[in-house]
């Protein structure tokens, strides 16, 4: 056996009556053909299912994304709600805090306390009661 320059041996050679008996059979090419077009129908009907199916999904995660938004504006008005809320408690507070501030401590009320107590207002006795006790001793004194 002869090889060629690149080491693989060369065809072989054809009689004038070979290519009629290597003739392909037109029934299986006909069948292959079929086959062919069978697989390429179920091809495209997969692809077009392929094709619903993402299309469901995407209109699915379209409306899903609307809802999310609507959602986030209404927690996004709420937070708002509740930091305005937070911000009149704080000023409130702050107030509350100012008049404290002015208000007696503990201990001035006790000293006052100890004052009152030592003074006993309760006894005093106001000007008009004093001059009807003089005018009443004066008139007994006659």
């Amino acid at each position: 056996m002869v090889e060629t320059s690149l080491g693989m041996p060369p065809p072989p050679k054809k009689h004038m009556f070979a290519a009629r008996q290597q003739m392909p059979d037109l029934s299986n090419i006909n069948s292959d053909l079929n086959n062919v077009s069978r697989r390429l129908r179920l091809l495209e009907e997969s692809f077009t299912n392929m094709r619903r199916s993402l299309q469901v999904t995407e209109e699915n995660m379209l409306q899903k994304n609307k809802t999310f938004a609507t959602e986030i504006k209404t927690i996004n008005s709420e937070i708002n709600e509740v930091r305005n809320e937070i911000a009149d408690v704080k000023d409130k507070i702050l107030m509350l805090v100012q008049e404290l501030k002015t208000a007696a401590k503990r201990d001035e009320v006790k000293v006052l306390e100890k004052y009152i107590n030592l003074w006993n207002p309760v006894k005093f006795v106001t000007q008009n009661e004093v001059e009807a006790i003089v005018k009443d001793m004066l008139e007994k004194n006659k």
